[in-house]
């Protein structure tokens, strides 16, 4: 089976497409790989790298109208993908609806447009950032557009596993985002772990103020009083910590929460509100504060058990 898999230009699709990638691993598919320099993991080759879409001068401007475009198109046609999986990602999806390929978008901020009007409104979603999500008319509508030609729509979110979940439109479903739970270890202990993709000045300075706090971030080679710094990427050390301490410090990422929320770790959360999906996951997260406790529902499988249903 060939699949192509695009992830979208935020560090959020960057901690997904890595997690989605070592779970396939030694699943027989053929998978390359689009993201945008910013969803690109270190260590992970990259088959296309879609920044060459945008304009240099006007990154958000988003446009087909360049050679580039159609140099992309007419590789990703003489790949003839078998299924295309994407994070709300345009261009390539665009491309998978002119040449009829089987597309599913899963993203952890599809949450915004599955979430019924009735509880947006009781989040106060509507009240509060009505303008941080829909500030910019057209890029709302494409990104509707991009969900309804989608042939599974998935949102990525530990919400579906919670005994209370939010209500979704018709159409949506949960998948299971990939995590780890640590083992019970001695050494592991400590009382907050920290994980920021960058530097974050609040989450640090929390992180001093505390006894026998870890850091897990990119910037691993920045030192602080009072904060062992760790590297991002050293999964195993970071859900080894994460089980053995008191609650996990972050900015609200869904990948983030999630591993706390499967460690059965309280999340302490420091929104970054330059990212909606933080917006977002720090207003669902306090209004569910109380379903903390792991259940998992049966009927919510990983993206790759998805997959296996359709070989």
């Amino acid at each position: 089976m060939k699949i192509l898999y695009a992830a979208a230009n935020n560090a959020a699709s960057k901690i997904q497409l890595s997690r989605f990638i070592t779970a396939v691993q030694d699943k027989p598919y053929t998978i390359k790989i689009a993201a945008y320099k910013k969803s690109s993991p270190q260590d992970l080759n990259i088959d296309w790298t879609l920044d060459c879409l945008l304009n240099i001068f006007k990154p958000n401007y988003i446009s087909i109208e360049n050679d580039n475009f159609e140099i992309y198109y007419e590789q990703i046609k003489n790949y003839a993908p078998d299924l295309i999986i994407s994070d709300l990602e345009y261009f390539t999806s665009h491309i998978a609806n002119v040449l009829n390929i089987n597309i599913w978008q899963c993203s952890s901020v599809m949450i915004n447009h599955a979430l019924t009007k009735a509880a947006k409104y009781d989040l106060g979603i509507f009240k509060n950032h009505a303008y941080t999500f829909n500030r910019n008319t057209l890029q709302t509508q494409r990104i509707a557009n991009i969900i309804s030609n989608a042939n599974r729509k998935f949102i990525y979110a530990h919400y579906g596993d919670m005994e209370i979940q939010p209500p979704i439109l018709n159409g949506y479903e949960w998948i299971r985002p990939y995590h780890q739970v640590g083992k019970v270890s001695i050494p592991c202990q400590h009382n907050l772990i920290g994980i920021v993709p960058s530097s974050n000045k609040s989450i640090i300075k929390v992180l001093k103020s505390q006894p026998d706090c870890v850091l897990f971030t990119e910037a691993y080679t920045e030192q602080y009083d009072n904060v062992n710094v760790k590297d991002i990427r050293n999964e195993e050390e970071y859900f080894c910590n994460l089980q053995n301490s008191n609650a996990l410090v972050c900015e609200g990422q869904t990948s983030f929460l999630a591993d706390a929320f499967y460690n059965n770790k309280p999340s302490i959360i420091y929104a970054n509100y330059s990212d909606s999906e933080c917006i977002l996951n720090n207003i669902i997260s306090e209004k569910l504060s109380g379903s903390n406790i792991v259940k998992l529902n049966d009927h919510i499988l990983y993206l790759h058990d998805q997959i296996e249903r359709i070989l």
